[in-house]
Parts: C-alpha cells; structure tokens; sequence
C-alpha cells in the first residue's frame, strides 16, 4: 500500500508515537477517541502521552513545512496507535532460568494494550498546477475517498459508502466506508477549526484506513479470457438525491443476474425536478459459453431495473 500511494505522489513520513492532551483535543476527538497511555518517564515534558490517532501528527507535519514555503502537502504514514483498553492486564514477567511456556508467552501478550495499526495521509493544496495543458485544481474530497477506494480495492474488498460525521472532519464533507457493516475507513474534508488551527490551505482533506480492521480475503485468481461477444446497456434513472449511486448500483448488481459483467456510472444529472438526481449506468453482460440474444439481455436489463425500483425506489428516465 505504501508503494502505491508513493507511485500516486504521495511521501511517506514518520512521527514521534508520542503527543499531549492539547494536541488530541484540537482535532476534536473526546471520549475514548482522546483517552490514552501516559508515561512514567516521557521522552520529553511535551510528549507525555501516546498518540491515539495519526492524524495529529501529519498535521503537525503538514504545518511545519508550509511554515518553511511548501505550498502543496500529500503525506502518508502507516504505524500504530494505542487504544486505551478499559481493563488494563497486569504485565507478566517470566523467569529468566528457562524458556517461557506456551501460555505465559500468550499471557504476555494478552497485557500488552491494543496497538492497531493504521494509515493516515492529508492532502493539502493543490493536486494539479496551472500549465499550458489546464487549470491548476486543489485537492477536494473526491481525492481522498478515491485514495481510499483504490487500496481496497487492491486488498480484493466491497464495500459500502455512508455519510459521516467524525472529528475531525466537517460534518456532511466526510464518509466512512463500511464492510460487514463495520467502519474500517473514514475520509473527507477536515474541519475548518482544525484547517485553521495547523494553517492548512482551505478546504483540506484527509484520509484514515484501519488495516487491522480489514478482513482478509481469498486469493484472486485471473479470469478466463472471454471469447463471446458483450452485450451493451445503458439505462438512466431518476432517484431521490438522498439515494446514493452505490445503493442503486447494489440493486442493479442483486437484479441483474449472473451473466452482468461489469457495471459503470458515467453520468450524473441534478435538472430532473426538485430533491431528485438521474443516474446513468452502462451495464455490460456477457456468457462465456454462447451469444446473447436481444431477447434476454432485455430481459436481464429489466430485471435489474425492477430491483432499482423495489430497493431504491427509481424510476427508469425517457427524456
């Protein structure tokens, strides 16, 4: 994952794992989001605690080399954080005069606080610069979930998209992603108090990736090369702007049947009536054994349709 997000052009970095109350409170996080270890001989009288997130850190960073003329910021870290756990396990120390046993080496462990690891990256400022070719773009959200949709999809994951509202991200500008209904990533537009806190260009955005979280998934195996034509569908439809594109896509996907291939979004259009969206999806079937008749890919095309209404409530669009 690190080597992916490099080849994007993102630079890795490496924070201190310690921090201090005030540093966490400024990100917003409270609650067991906030609670922490406090060392008993800290490195230094500023860091006293461990960090909680990584988020802190890389604003830090952030900060600091914008501080020193950076104008553009894309930076990643992958490490580990520590929950403070609500029981805490008195720590083991086995007797040096032989090899520990199985047990006491799983006791040992068992003490040792939940460290999960996880990735964070900010993007701050501009992704594009201004040339010959266009017009310089500042990084936006899109960016962010994007990141995030690209290394799960690398791990061989689905999943689901919700809207959030999760410190330190603006509220209505940050989603989770969820698989098994579990959140294991959150990304989106950072707070306009945390923006200002670290003096971050407007509109920052960031990304957080719980690796520990994600389930593991069984090896993916190559496809076997088709040799019979596709069958081509577009198909438009109106739905609430509540609805999300995923939600209609899962519908699609459950309606239309084994022999769908691959379904693409390409089109989005608002000027379809008040609190409503189209949605255009092309759906591509194909079997690996025959030709498809006009006759069952229409079939198969209302059929997902069908499922579009029932789930979603959409409505096909004739103009």
């Amino acid at each position: 994952m690190s080597a992916s997000l490099a080849a994007q052009g993102l630079s890795e970095v490496q924070t201190f794992p310690f921090t201090n109350d005030a540093l966490i409170l400024s990100m917003g996080y409270v609650g067991d989001r906030a609670s922490t270890y406090r060392l008993a001989n800290p490195m230094s009288e500023d860091l006293p605690v461990l960090r909680t997130h990584l988020l802190p850190g890389l604003a830090q960073v952030a900060a600091r080399n914008i501080g020193r003329g950076a104008k553009d910021i894309a930076i990643f870290e992958i490490g580990a954080i520590f929950r403070k756990s609500k029981e805490l396990i008195p720590a083991i120390s086995p007797k040096l005069d032989h090899k520990p046993g199985s047990k006491i080496i799983a006791d040992i462990f068992e003490s040792v606080p939940s460290q999960p690891i996880h990735l964070a990256a900010i993007l701050a400022g501009k992704v594009e610069t201004e040339s010959w070719r266009g017009k310089a773009r500042s990084f936006d959200l899109h960016d962010a979930i994007a990141h995030v949709e690209r290394l799960l999809e690398m791990a061989n994951l689905t999943w689901s998209l919700e809207r959030s509202d999760f410190a330190p991200w603006h509220p209505g500008r940050c989603v989770e992603f969820l698989i098994d209904g579990k959140a294991v990533a959150h990304a989106g537009e950072l707070h306009p108090r945390v923006v200002a806190q670290f003096s971050l260009p407007p509109r920052s955005v960031a990304f957080v990736v719980n690796l520990d979280a994600l389930p593991a998934t069984p090896l993916v195996r190559a496809k076997s090369v088709a040799s019979m034509p596709a069958a081509f569908q577009d198909v438009a439809l109106v739905v609430d702007d509540t609805v999300s594109a995923r939600d209609v896509e899962s519908a699609l996907r459950e309606g239309a049947g084994e022999l769908l291939e691959s379904i693409t979004l390409f089109d989005r259009y608002e000027k379809v009536g008040d609190g409503k969206v189209s949605l255009a999806f092309t759906l591509v079937f194909r079997s690996l054994e025959r030709t498809l008749t006009g006759e069952e890919v229409s079939g198969m095309r209302e059929a997902a349709t069908l499922s579009a209404f029932t789930k979603c409530g959409a409505i096909v669009r004739t103009a």
